[in-house]
């Protein structure tokens, strides 16, 4: 196994890093988180993607110093679009994980897929033969504006849980990983959300 499951970076935003992610999410559609499962009731937020390279290369440089200092030195390639996720009052994510690693969940490029689109398969030329390899949530809410809405990490029989996450606080995990967001029980949670992908572990 690993020694670190996950690399929490606090603050690793400015508050104005912040804002700009928020208002970037203000000007695109919003629509019902969806999870690739067969269980009903496993999620329920809503998400919007910001396809913002200055966004993403921002949260990508802190994946990859998290990549080096957690001693993983995953092999990253290429991340996916920015995910914007609003928790409100009752919102929550089951169990899950983001995505294998291994050669059978490596992508394949097609030139059309349903929406939403599986994880095994891609419209994107870049992201043809990759697989997620580390998952980063960021917290864009001040932790006093809501209760609930705990990001929970579990490995084996380890449970590391986060609560009262300053704003702009990033944790990176290995995508394989399992984690849920506990129910929001007051307020609103708001987060962004990025996938860097690889080649397949060999």
């Amino acid at each position: 196994m690993f020694t670190n499951h996950y690399w929490y970076i606090p603050e690793a935003l400015t508050l104005q890093q912040c804002d700009e992610i928020q208002h970037a999410s203000a000007n695109v559609e919003q629509v019902e988180g969806i999870h690739f499962g067969n269980e009903e009731e496993h999620r329920n937020s809503q998400i919007s993607w910001i396809y913002d390279t200055s966004i993403s290369e921002l949260l990508c440089a802190w994946i990859r110093q998290a990549n080096k200092e957690a001693g993983w030195n995953y092999e990253l390639s290429v991340a996916e679009a920015v995910q914007y996720t609003r928790y409100l009052a009752g919102g929550y994510y089951e169990w899950h994980i983001d995505g294998n690693q291994d050669g059978h969940a490596a992508r394949k490029l097609v030139p059309s897929a349903p929406n939403p689109i599986p994880l095994n398969v891609t419209l994107n030329p870049q992201l043809q033969g990759t697989v997620r390899k580390l998952s980063a949530t960021v917290n864009l809410s001040d932790s006093e504006s809501y209760d609930g809405g705990e990001l929970q990490i579990r490995c084996y029989d380890q449970l590391h849980i986060f609560n009262e996450v300053p704003r702009g606080s990033m944790i990176v995990f290995p995508s394989f990983l399992e984690h849920r967001v506990t129910s929001i029980q007051k307020g609103e949670r708001h987060a962004a959300v990025i996938w860097y992908n690889g080649q397949p572990l060999r």
